[in-house]
């Protein structure tokens, strides 16, 4: 018999296990029938400085059956069966347009019901990708085709790597025992706020490469999908090249389309080829770095360093009520690193990433600005051209791919920073006013946030200071789909992930080529 025990608080600086079993007798659960405990969820509530709390949910394996009463808010745990679904037509080629988690997640889906896709990466394999990162970090040389942004296992394999997401969908849970399968941690099948970490994202990554290779699928790295062949209104094979310039054509009428919104190009391509879609809302902004010190001490207090709790996050929200414009912290990499994401030559932008151990000695978020959709422009690119013409500014205020920065206090007072800072970033950086890079719609609400936070002192001080700009939160426009993840003018498209403007994040984006695939290859068994 299993339960499930919710809302188990323990100090953290008491002995986990022990304190829990203790509880769970205290809930009425005598210790000799207990055979197994397992997490199912840890957060932690930081209310409280002087008396940090983990609070634990536990599924419970008992010797022998017994009967809770409802007071005591313990219940069986009873596990529903997925319903059964299977391929529509598992014989036709599927063509999958890029290894990101959409891409990934969906070739894995179509392998799991007899399909054999074909999935096309314009970056290279994860460990070539690695190299030509590093070496752009060395020589300032970017390959505009392998790089932070592009590349298998697409933005994310670059940054925290963190899977807590706000949507709520059966497929969750599918994914994260697939990454741990893979080579993820366990535990990030019950932290309240887990994460991966770069170095092991790319073991994981090439793991389910390779387990999709074993189920039938077959990739094409370093080959971009440059056209798309439309008649009647309907999918009819598309135009690849690899890096030689040597071109195929391929006669297929299924495509998933799961770039990231990093690919420029091929949203312009497929707005030549009449494939609709619209203007959506994204962010931009600054990257705001701390020494982690200080954020573990706004979190934890005197806690701070603990080993049961490791780098401290936060989650920062506050709403221009005037404007309706939220302005929030994004991506929160504790003990991380600032990196350089550019993907096309003369443009320079930031990101955040972080490794497993979480240990550097900073710890940077994004701190963004809600752009509302047409805010820079009715034309279907403008929002995307606005992003453009910050990454080249910044360019050429550097004359490289550094990066800008500003102490936090100086950029409130709009004042030049004289002094030099230490920080993650590995490339150069520059003293520059942000007030001049960014507009005023940005700087302002972003002053505006800052001064509501600044009744931290550890937030807001001359310790903090931002470097940008950052501008690639999100995807700019939507190739719009109906409810089968269908275009919904273009049969056999099918636009899913966060390129297509469907998803936020690593584990929102898997979920959406799992459910993409359910929906379009499909079919309940009765």
């Amino acid at each position: 018999m299993k339960i499930a025990v919710n809302n188990l608080m323990v100090s953290v600086a008491r002995d986990q296990d022990k304190e829990l079993r203790r509880e769970l007798v205290k809930r009425g659960i005598k210790e000799d029938n207990i055979e197994r405990i397992e997490y199912s969820k840890r957060s932690i509530d930081s209310r409280k400085k002087q008396d940090i709390k983990f609070v634990y949910n536990l599924e419970v394996t008992l010797k022998r059956r017994r009967t809770f009463t409802e007071k005591s808010q313990i219940r069986e745990v009873v596990i529903k069966p997925e319903p059964l679904r299977r391929a529509l037509d598992d014989k036709k080629e599927v063509a999958v347009i890029g290894a990101g988690p959409a891409g990934l997640f969906a070739a894995l889906r179509l392998c799991e019901y007899g399909y054999r896709p074909i999935i096309l990466e314009r970056g290279e394999m994860v460990e070539d990708r690695d190299r030509a990162v590093d070496a752009f970090y060395k020589t300032d040389r970017l390959d505009e085709e392998s790089n932070i942004q592009f590349g298998e296992g697409g933005a994310g394999t670059y940054s925290d790597g963190k899977l807590n997401t706000r949507i709520k969908s059966g497929y969750i849970n599918k994914v994260f025992l697939e990454l741990v399968e893979n080579g993820a941690q366990e535990e990030i099948l019950w932290d309240y706020k887990p994460h991966v970490g770069t170095d092991v994202l790319k073991r994981v990554v090439a793991n389910l490469r390779n387990k999709i290779i074993s189920m039938g699928g077959r990739f094409l790295f370093n080959t971009k999908m440059t056209d798309i062949k439309i008649r009647d209104n309907k999918v009819r094979g598309i135009h690849i090249a690899d890096r030689a310039g040597i071109e195929e054509f391929l006669e297929v009428e299924d495509v998933l389309l799961c770039t990231g919104h990093s690919a420029r190009d091929t949203y312009r391509m497929l707005h030549r080829r009449g494939v609709f879609m619209e203007n959506k809302p994204f962010a931009v902004g600054a990257r705001i770095e701390h020494p982690r010190v200080d954020i573990d001490k706004m979190q934890y207090g005197k806690f701070a360093g603990h080993p049961n709790l490791g780098a401290a996050t936060y989650n920062l929200t506050y709403n221009n009520r005037k404007e309706e414009r939220g302005i929030f912290s994004f991506c929160m990499c504790p003990g991380g690193e600032i990196v350089n994401a550019a993907s096309s030559v003369g443009t320079t932008l930031v990101n955040g990433m972080s490794y497993s151990t979480r240990d550097g000695e900073f710890s940077n978020s994004a701190l963004a600005v809600g752009i509302k959709a047409n805010e820079f422009g009715e034309e279907l690119f403008s929002g995307m051209k606005f992003q453009e013409e910050v990454e080249k500014k910044a360019y050429e205020m550097m004359g490289n791919y550094g990066g800008l920065y500003q102490g936090v206090m100086d950029f409130m007072a709009g004042k030049k920073t004289t002094r030099k800072i230490r920080s993650s970033y590995q490339m150069r950086l520059e003293s520059h006013d942000l007030n001049e890079l960014l507009p005023s719609v940005v700087t302002e609400n972003m002053k505006m946030a800052l001064n509501y936070w600044s009744r931290n002192k550890y937030f807001v001080s001359p310790k903090a200071n931002l470097i940008g700009p950052e501008t690639r939160t999100s995807a700019p426009v939507r190739v719009t789909r109906n409810d089968r993840c269908e275009s919904i003018n273009i049969k056999g498209l099918y636009p899913v992930g966060e390129g297509a403007g469907y998803a936020g994040g690593i584990v929102s984006a898997a979920v959406d080529g799992l459910k993409a695939v359910d929906l379009a290859f499909t079919e309940l068994v009765d």
